[in-house]
């Protein structure tokens, strides 16, 4: 039997990751993944989406090419050529990705890997070959998948998941969206901007339950402004098709219908242990998800779980620092993780983001707040830009002075939350944001002047 100091199984964020380092490392490492390397981050999720996110930028200034003085002619989208950017886009940052692993000395198994007991894994490949390998850690990195809607209907043709969504034939001219979550408000935002019809299923009070309420306000006004549906606490009961497919939903006690070419259902993602089989190893899971310390530790020692096979978050860029964290414990170096300050961006039209707690769980928690808020319409760069839709809010404890969340609605909010993260990961206060000289003209100066307002008075607020 062959043996090996490190199996990673899995070769999305966390896997290829920890691989990369372990090698780097010296670690004799294998790495087990059956589909693409690169994980659904890569292949089917987050480079993907933002391939076509970019896509619909570009679209949507280009119709806007007069207001700039540019004399532009457009003729719309050409759909094939989107789909070719994306996978170009996917094919680059994949590739680049064996590369390292290469570089580093990983070996790669094409298969299956599943634990027959806590120190060997068996791999079976897409040939039916089985080989059992053993090793003294296992890093467990199997990610998510989309969860199933317990309805009728779903087995219906042009009833599509997050994966099927990315590779459509042609624009669709009407879509429903079951999921008012980070997918299924992404792709909805993206569709919409070309051109197509978008109704979202949501069965929450609010869409996009983890953002700051006013932030999530605002949102939706946008959004129906531009035309797009948005139906709240709305319980989708069935999917049917008679020219187009039909979505009845439950609202107030009655019952409505949805209508649309396609349906996208993006009711959430659960952690993917289907054919792992840990029970074989003694390990402890919550449902579908493997149970961890802050260590990334399972409860056999010798087997670490990061990214969002674990269950605790879904984002690719904490399971990237799981994984290092990982790579930590196993060469003796102790590590925890810190879930402190975790950043979320969510690539609507416009950009949403956030990090640590909204206003409500602030007051919720206890805390003395104290707010501060600055709109975009406030802001050079922004009217520069054309986009002064939102605004930077920013939630302080009255007490410390300690920033407790930040939350940003509008351009380049994905880009603008790093500076808040990283302030509230060396505890800076807002007084210290507002006192650090920001570039001038640039987006960066909200943040500063929602800083200058927790305690005070924003320069630029009229």
């Amino acid at each position: 039997m062959r043996q090996t100091d490190l199996i990673v199984i899995g070769g999305g964020p966390a896997g290829y990751a920890a691989a990369i380092r372990a090698g780097q490392k010296g670690i004799r490492t294998l790495l087990i993944e059956s589909r693409e390397i690169g994980g659904t981050c890569l292949n089917r999720g987050c480079i993907p989406t933002k391939a076509f996110f970019r896509s619909q930028e570009v679209f949507h200034l280009s119709q806007r090419a007069a207001e700039f003085g540019v004399q532009a002619k457009v003729d719309g989208v050409d759909w094939a050529r989107v789909l070719a950017r994306k996978n170009k886009v996917v094919k680059q940052l994949t590739g680049g990705v064996k590369f390292l692993l290469k570089k580093a000395g990983v070996e790669i198994v094409d298969g299956i890997g599943s634990f027959l007991d806590k120190e060997t894994i068996e791999v079976v490949t897409k040939e039916n070959k089985k080989e059992s390998i053993q090793a003294k850690h296992i890093l467990i990195a199997t990610g998510s998948e989309s969860a199933q809607l317990p309805v009728p209907g779903v087995d219906l043709e042009g009833v599509i998941d997050s994966d099927q969504v990315l590779d459509l034939p042609s624009i669709p001219e009407k879509l429903v969206v079951i999921g008012g979550g980070y997918i299924g408000m992404e792709m909805a935002c993206i569709l919409e901007s070309f051109g197509t019809q978008v109704e979202v299923i949501e069965m929450l009070p609010n869409i996009l339950p983890i953002a700051d309420s006013e932030v999530v306000q605002l949102l939706v006004e946008i959004l129906e402004k531009k035309g797009m549906k948005i139906h709240t606490k709305a319980k989708v009961i069935g999917i049917s098709k008679d020219k187009k497919l039909q979505v009845s939903y439950e609202q107030n006690s009655e019952t409505k219908v949805a209508e649309g070419d396609y349906v996208l259902i993006a009711t959430g993602r659960v952690p993917m242990t289907d054919h792992l089989y840990p029970e074989k190893a003694g390990i402890k899971m919550d449902q579908k998800a493997i149970v961890t310390d802050l260590q990334m530790k399972t409860s056999v020692p010798s087997i670490f779980a990061a990214g969002d096979v674990n269950g605790k978050y879904l984002l690719a860029h904490v399971a990237f620092k799981e994984a290092e964290v990982v790579i930590m414990n196993i060469m003796g170096k102790e590590a925890s993780m810190n879930y402190r300050v975790v950043p979320n961006c969510i690539f609507c039209s416009p950009e949403v983001s956030s990090v640590g707690l909204t206003e409500d769980e602030a007051v919720a928690s206890g805390f003395d707040v104290k707010v501060g808020k600055f709109p975009f319409r406030a802001v050079g760069k922004a009217l520069i830009e054309g986009e002064t839709e939102g605004l930077v809010k920013i939630i302080a404890d009255q007490k410390t002075g300690e920033i407790l969340g930040a939350h940003i609605i509008g351009p380049h909010a994905s880009d603008l939350i790093g500076e808040l993260t990283l302030a509230m990961a060396v505890e800076s206060t807002p007084e210290e944001i507002a006192h650090t000289i920001h570039p001038h003209p640039t987006l960066t100066e909200a943040v500063m002047e929602a800083a200058d307002s927790v305690f005070g008075t924003s320069l630029h607020l009229f």
